[in-house]
């Protein structure tokens, strides 16, 4: 269904000029001043995103319809036209920039396409997004607050011209900070949006570097002129510093990584403690080490620790980078929090959980926690980083560091043994790498087996007789970091706690059919059976790709087209399927409901979605809902949306009776002219459109008249013309509106 109608042209004024102020001050609040970009998790109080969205995508069709009022304006009045686009692209404009932080996908969806901007008066340009590919150093932030339903990711790129925010509508890359990027998409003044991580470009990836060895980090301990307090001592940080987090990074890289290095302050440097600007705290931090004698040049990483002040979050860091850069509230500087921000800063994402009710893995109806990992300093505890994340930091499987040992898929029933994750380091395998090979071709997503002891950093598990006596799987996508999810192999119970599979019970994967069975667990490792079925069809719900991901316009009555590209999941053992292809439309509209080619398990094919619009469409965002099943197997279905905006401008056409019309000889006598209104969206006629005509005779004298289009599309007036009626041409201008449409045509007739 279709969002709310714009208020017509007799109520636009009244509508634009509050809704611009409103989302002047909305970018306001959600863009606050600084060097870092902009960006809320929510929208402030009493604001909605919906609000937001609805706001932009109003003014977007109050903006196509100023621009129809500059091309039909006279030229006596396109200053008038001009202005009211004007005032118009720039409260969209401040929607938009509103929006991007809220939801950038909705963002998105306004967007104009290049032929449209294109066609838009040039006055407009300056406040209309423009298609650019802009090169630069990606910067990737995560903010964590002590509420984890705040936590997000920042993304910026510094380029040679500037900083730019940058916001993605689909999934972001799988690049850190300092990754040398191009991004093609949208920008807004600073603002930049990309349909997704796949229109970055990444040159010299930032491939988890520098996470080996003495990691000397400069600690700069700083405060507030209003309230310089000190929670703790220089000593005492840098016994947690050099002490613990070292001895824990030593022992969980396997004896090759140590933090180094120094704790500077405490120096008072921020103005409040109502200040909350990460940037310039940073800045501010380091000017201060480095008057004080420190060389910034000697450090590889950069930790800020800050009292509590406005700031709301616990902690945050660039997501990599060379030098990094992480900041920790006083209050938060403990082994958890720290050990979690310089995890980032060597480029690890958060350790995750997925719930899928009563099973421990499934396609559809899961629940993914960001923090849920509770065995992983990324997640939520301060123990080990999981296998994954080790093998991302080359903790694992690189070097002199302990193995994985990859499991080759399809290749029957095999027994493995892998050591405590926690011991130290020998030729022993650390953890299982099992492709789960849902579909044909390579595993994107693979099992991650690994057996813990109450060992070290994780002696508190010395009380988990679940953990000690199981093996704890993750899944994974080696290639996207953020993806590391421990999985429930105890699903009955409501604890996360007992998350491992016991020995002797059997997890079957129901993608793939493959088991995996902890033959025995002990305190100096487990041997785990792991077993792959022979080829079996085992259904699976397509993906569906609809492109293009922003909102095609068109008019009532026209066909907006849209490709669908579907991939099918079924496993190797099943025949090749076609897919169908339907749409949920509005009442008067008709989808083509495509049906694709033959599609080979593990292999995409697409097919052309055409949505045809009534003719009676009213001008308007409209949300289509198309669903995709396998024709031999229909219960195997997905759903994606697409949208529609309906812009179509009215036709106008009138004309006199006659060209001539011979006034009357005597004064009690009176002619009258006629003009006929016509008025079409496309082909069609238009019925209830208001019509007004402006009739000026030879001295500019004026006269105005209205009438309603009838069930055919045409209004008819009358003009009186007497014997004292000026003699010469009769100008007539005719304006027809029907909701925000408005278009306007000219004629002339003849007095004698």
């Amino acid at each position: 269904m279709p969002h709310a109608d714009v208020p017509d042209r007799r109520t636009r004024a009244r509508f634009l000029r509050p809704l611009a102020a409103w989302c002047a001050a909305l970018v306001l609040t959600v863009s606050p001043a600084g060097a870092h970009p902009p960006h809320v998790d929510k929208a402030p109080p009493g604001v909605t995103g919906q609000a937001v969205s609805q706001a932009a995508q109003d003014l977007t069709l109050i903006v196509l319809d100023a621009a129809r009022q500059v091309a039909a304006a006279a030229p006596g009045t396109r200053g008038t036209a001009v202005a009211a686009l004007i005032e118009a692209t720039k409260a969209r404009r401040d929607a938009i920039l509103a929006l991007l932080p809220i939801d950038a996908s909705e963002a998105q969806k306004v967007a104009l396409p290049d032929d449209l901007r294109t066609q838009l008066p040039g006055e407009a340009a300056p406040f209309i997004e423009q298609s650019v590919t802009e090169e630069g150093d990606l910067e990737v932030v995560h903010v964590d607050y002590a509420d984890p339903s705040l936590d997000h990711y920042e993304y910026a790129l510094a380029t040679r011209s500037g900083r730019l925010a940058l916001y993605f509508a689909g999934s972001p890359p799988n690049a850190a900070t300092g990754a040398h990027v191009r991004v093609t998409g949208l920008k807004f003044d600073g603002a930049l949006l990309a349909a997704s991580g796949d229109s970055v470009a990444i040159g010299k990836a930032a491939a988890l570097p520098n996470t080996l060895g003495a990691q000397k980090t400069l600690t700069i301990l700083v405060n507030y002129t209003d309230n310089p307090v000190q929670p703790f001592t220089v000593a005492s940080a840098q016994s947690t510093m050099f002490g613990t987090v070292s001895n824990f990074w030593y022992e969980n890289s396997y004896q090759q990584t140590t933090l180094t290095g120094d704790v500077a302050g405490w120096f008072t440097v921020v103005p409040s403690a109502n200040t909350c600007d990460y940037s310039y705290v940073a800045s501010a931090a380091k000017k201060a080490a480095q008057a004080a004698g420190y060389n910034l040049a000697n450090y590889a990483r950069f930790l800020f620790v800050l009292p509590p002040s406005g700031c709301s979050w616990a902690g945050l860091s660039y997501v990599g980078g060379t030098p990094s850069q992480s900041w920790v509230i006083t209050s938060y500087f403990s082994l958890r929090v720290i050990a979690h921000e310089l995890g980032h800063a060597l480029g690890l994402y958060h350790s995750h959980s997925i719930d899928c009710g009563t099973a421990a893995i499934a396609a559809s109806g899961c629940t993914k926690s960001d923090y849920g990992d509770v065995f992983d300093v990324m997640g939520t505890a301060s123990l080990h980083y999981n296998a994954y994340q080790k093998e991302r930091l080359g903790w694992l499987n690189a070097g002199v560091s302990p193995p994985l040992t990859t499991v080759a898929a399809n290749t029957g029933s095999a027994n493995y043994a892998i050591a405590p994750l926690e011991t130290a380091r020998n030729v022993a395998a650390r953890a299982l790498k099992i492709p789960r090979a849902a579909a044909c071709g390579s595993a994107s997503d693979y099992l991650y087996v690994e057996t813990r002891g109450a060992i070290g950093f994780d002696a508190s598990l010395s009380s988990n007789a679940s953990i000690l006596g199981g093996v704890l799987l993750h899944d994974a996508t080696p290639g996207s970091p953020d993806t590391s999810y421990l999985l429930d192999m105890t699903p009955a119970t409501t604890s996360w706690s007992d998350a491992a599979l016991p020995a002797g019970v059997s997890f079957v994967d129901p993608a793939s059919g493959l088991t995996i069975t902890p033959v025995s667990v002990g305190s100096s490792g487990s041997t785990v059976n792991v077993s792959y079925p022979p080829a079996a069809c085992t259904r699976a719900a397509p993906n569906v790709a609809l492109t293009p991901t922003g909102t095609v316009y068109t008019s009532a009555g026209s066909v907006a087209t849209f490709t669908a590209t579907v991939t099918n999941n079924d496993s190797c053992g099943c025949p090749s399927s076609a897919f169908g292809i339907s749409a949920a439309v509005p009442a008067g509209w008709t989808s083509s409901n495509p049906q694709t080619g033959v599609i080979t398990p593990g292999t995409s094919g697409s097919a052309s979605l055409g949505i045809a619009t009534a003719s009676s469409a009213t001008t308007a965002f409209y949300t289509i809902t198309s669903t995709t099943s396998n024709v031999a197997a229909p219960a195997y279905a997905t759903s994606a949306t697409a949208t529609v905006a309906v812009t179509t401008a009215l036709s106008v056409a009138a004309a006199p009776s006659q060209a001539t019309y011979l006034r009357p000889a005597r004064s009690n006598q009176t002619v009258y002219a006629t003009i006929a209104v016509a008025v079409k969206s496309g082909s069609v006629a238009v019925s209830g459109a208001a019509v007004s005509v402006t009739i000026k005779d030879p001295k500019r004298g004026s006269t105005l008249l209205s009438a309603t289009t009838d069930s055919t599309g045409t209004a008819r007036v009358t003009f009186p013309i007497k014997a004292k009626s000026i003699m010469g041409t009769y100008g007539v201008t005719v304006t027809a509106t029907l909701n925000t449409m408005t278009s306007s045509a000219t004629t002339s007739f003849v007095v004698q």
